[in-house]
């Protein structure tokens, strides 16, 4: 990274550390690699890694400001003082120019002025060390979204498909369920959810959001802002605090009013239960805004922006941008290094003051692989805001602003890759030694102005997941300089590799508030919630390494356990019991060392059980026919249908079937009904229940029992009549979706074909119905038995009278 002189030495900037080119053209190694389509993006650091060619020796240098006709804005360095820095201020006003903004803490000065040969005129005081236009066109007086004119791609994020403006039209309604309950892949890499649960953030933590405004009346980020701390620097990079200064440009770009509320939610936009939640929604936002209507993010801005951040005393910032107009800014060049100074010198004394920065590394131009910024060679983009200088030479002493200026927090773009594994995204730039962390940056789901929701993609919306985490850490290491946060971000990251495309890897927001803080062990669920009969993972930091750790309590079905990895971290599967009550409930995690921690949740009750429709309660049906069962579920679910021996009958009354439960798997049709064929049920009492597990491994409760008889077969009636009686449950059907049952489903085991079965737990609450209900509803069996004993009533009289006469009586 830019390495820049201590603050004793003055903060003047030492020289950039020079890079060889890279002979064979130093190629994306991921772009070999078939990833998922990613969004065609803006340019944002548009410099080409392969071999300097010939136009590198002949290009053309910086166009010279005496070339412009009208204002252009300067920047004026001199050693740090006050006496320094108002000499430097003279030095402006005597050659011709209007001192915009002094920081006397760093010795720069900005300035304006319309004289062709205004620097070298400056650059010939002797308070002044080094002087050097800040961009290549003339100040406008007009936005060019007004005018036509030339916009800026310094911004580093871009929609992520044409679909994306639907995803804006229906997604304006703030007061929506939140959508973060579903977990989005990037909420679940840096485990935001988990750490939340610990330890959501501190309001005295404040986190400067340097971008393009923040539309504080969104109703996730209403609470967030912190007017008192917020500017607008995006106006010749002179502090202002009206509102209206900080917030978005409402005549900018879609992107470029977007962007920087997209920013800010993901840092922290409020967990209330409605549009989303950001990695830290305990912490304070503050509006920075250093972009302008055009989307540009001159020098001036920027200074002006770090020199917020330090006097504000913000905790961190996000630089989601390359500073305007050249994607490197080259020591060698005499009007590039003061503005290249003047910024390094901002970012150092913003750390000084106790501020840790954080910034993008960068997205490659479209249709271009994306840079190595370790080892960069031509640009042929550049500047950005008038013609572009074709294979310039950026091989040695040349950075990208902010990203490569020592003590910034680097940050690269991931994305989910196969089978969970974490990838480099295709857009992001990369480099050993530059990038530092890896955050989640490929379709990132965030608030935009208006209240609505956007999902965006580039190293823009990886870099404030690092800003969050970095909150956090803030949060629970208040007395914490920048360079022992950096220190934690990196140490506590997920490891993965290769550094150069993810530095330490992937940043992580539960580790940052459960470690490193002397308190042993910590279990957690995410959001601090389990859903009875939903599996889930338990999260916890602190065990021995290879312990052996499971949770513990009558509220678990099946005991599960992990070891817990060469750091003591541990993710535990778990699934709770689907008749487990809602609310409170603690239960401990051990480890085989003698490790534990004490988990408190908030239970959600369980999904409802599917709902039987056939056979009805107490129907009688008959022996030796197929037991067609029916009902509802949810769409196409798995629903276990059991039949078993009548629980509820009592003794004396129930005819013992004489088998064991038997259970079937089916496949719930697409409008949820259902329906399983039992063959061979033996005469007697019987009950039957479903349980419902749903395409995402949550299992129901059990659904209400429904008690029924299988009678035997009556006697042959003569005159040919079977004498089966019609009873009211529905006829037998074919298998219809029913999925061929595994061996050995006898005892309640319930699977799907060819799964290994998960036996089912015996519900005694499920079984809540009284004892069949002998309702006599049945008349021909009923008139029958009437009959009957009316026959052997009188026969039995007469045989009566038979003995009475037989004994003389």
């Amino acid at each position: 990274m830019l390495v820049g002189a201590a603050l004793a030495a003055a903060l003047v900037l030492a020289p950039v550390t020079a890079f060889a080119a890279d002979a064979a053209g130093a190629a994306d190694p991921a772009s070999a690699t078939a990833t998922p389509a990613e969004p065609t993006l803006e340019p944002s650091a548009p410099v080409s890694t392969g071999t300097p060619d010939a136009a590198a020796s002949t290009a053309s240098p910086s166009p010279s400001p005496s070339a412009v006709t009208g204002a252009m804005n300067y920047v004026v360095n001199a050693e740090p003082g006050a006496v320094t820095t108002e000499a430097a201020s003279a030095a402006v006003i005597a050659a011709g120019g209007t001192v915009l903004e002094t920081w006397a803490e760093i010795g720069v000065v900005t300035a304006r002025s319309t004289v062709t040969d205004f620097a070298e005129k400056v650059r010939a005081s002797s308070a002044v060390e080094s002087a050097g236009p800040t961009r290549t066109a003339a100040v406008r007086t007009t936005s060019a979204a007004d005018t036509g004119g030339v916009q800026s791609t310094g911004l580093v994020e871009q929609a992520v498909d044409a679909t994306t403006a639907t995803a804006r039209a229906t997604t304006q309604a703030a007061d929506v369920a939140d959508p973060a309950e579903e977990r989005g892949w990037n909420d679940q890499a840096v485990h935001a959810a988990e750490a939340r649960a610990v330890q959501p953030g501190s309001p005295d933590v404040l986190v400067g959001v340097l971008d393009s405004g923040i539309d504080a009346t969104h109703p996730d980020l209403a609470s967030q802002v912190d007017p008192a701390a917020s500017v607008g620097c995006s106006v010749d990079g002179v502090a202002d605090t009206a509102p209206a200064a900080w917030a978005p440009s409402p005549d900018a770009a879609t992107s470029t009013r977007e962007h920087g509320t997209h920013v800010a939610g993901i840092i922290a936009a409020a967990d209330d239960g409605r549009g989303i939640v950001g990695v830290a929604p305990g912490v304070r936002l503050a509006s920075v805004k250093v972009v302008d209507a055009d989307g540009f993010i001159y020098p001036e801005y920027a200074v002006c922006g770090y020199m917020w951040a330090a006097q504000q005393q913000m905790d961190v910032t996000n630089a989601s941008f390359f500073v305007d107009p050249w994607a490197a800014w080259c020591s060698a060049d005499s009007d590039q290094a003061p503005a290249l100074e003047a910024v390094a010198r901002a970012v150092a004394w913003s750390q000084h003051e106790g501020v840790l920065d954080v910034a993008a590394a960068g997205n490659a131009a479209t249709g271009a692989v994306a840079v190595d910024l370790a080892h960069k060679t031509t640009d042929s983009l550049s500047p950005n805001d008038t013609t572009p200088q074709p294979g310039r030479d950026v091989s040695s002493g040349c950075a990208q602003l902010p990203a490569e200026v020592d003590g910034v927090v680097t940050v690269s773009s991931a994305q989910q890759g196969t089978g969970g594994s974490i990838e480099k995204s295709r857009f992001s730039n990369y480099g050993a030694g530059v990038v530092d962390l890896t955050a989640p940056g490929s379709a990132v789901l965030s608030t935009v102005p208006g209240g609505g929701f956007a999902a965006l993609s580039g190293t823009s919306m990886a870099a404030p997941h690092v800003a969050g985490v970095a909150a956090l850490l803030a949060s629970v290491h208040p007395d914490a300089t920048p360079a022992e946060l950096r220190d934690l971000l990196a140490r506590q990251a997920g490891g993965e590799t290769p550094a150069e495309y993810f530095g330490a890897g992937m940043v992580d927001a539960f580790v940052a508030v459960t470690e490193d803080l002397g308190r042993g062990p910590v279990v957690v669920a995410p959001d601090g919630t389990l859903r009875a009969g939903a599996a889930a993972t338990l999260r916890g930091t602190g065990f021995v390494p290879g312990e052996t750790v499971r949770a513990e309590g009558d509220a678990f079905d099946e005991s599960t356990s992990t070891v817990a990895d060469e750091r003591g971290r541990v993710q535990l599967p778990v699934r709770l019991s689907p008749g487990t009550a809602p609310g409170p409930l603690s239960f401990a995690v051990v480890g085989s060392s003698g490790s534990s921690a004490v988990v408190d949740v908030e239970v959600q009750e369980a999904l409802a059980g599917p709902v039987i429709t056939s056979p009805a309660v107490g129907a009688r049906l008959p022996s030796g026919q197929a037991v067609a069962v029916a009902g509802t579920s949810i769409d196409s679910a798995r629903v276990a249908v059991t039949v078993e021996p009548a629980a509820d009958v009592p003794a004396p009354a129930r005819v013992a079937a004489g088998v064991a439960a038997e259970s079937m798997t089916v496949r719930a049709e697409q409008d949820g009904t259902f329906r399983a064929t039992f063959t061979d049920l033996a005469e007697g009492d019987w009950q039957v229940s479903a349980v419902t597990w749903t395409v995402d491994d949550v299992v129901s409760a059990t659904g209400p029992v429904v008690l029924f008889a299988v009678d035997p077969l009556p006697a042959p009636v003569p005159g040919g009549e079977s004498g089966v009686p019609a009873g009211p449950g529905a006829p037998p059907v074919g298998p219809g979706s029913a999925v061929p049952a595994p061996d050995a489903l006898a005892g309640g085991t319930v699977s799907e074909a060819g799964t290994s079965g998960r036996p089912l737990a015996a519900d005694p609450a499920r079984a809540s119905s009284a004892a069949l209900a002998w309702t006599g509803s049945e008349p021909r069996p009923v008139a029958l038995a009437a009959l009957l004993i009316v026959v052997f009533g009188v026969v039995g009289v007469a045989v009566g009278r038979r003995r009475l006469v037989d004994d003389g009586r």
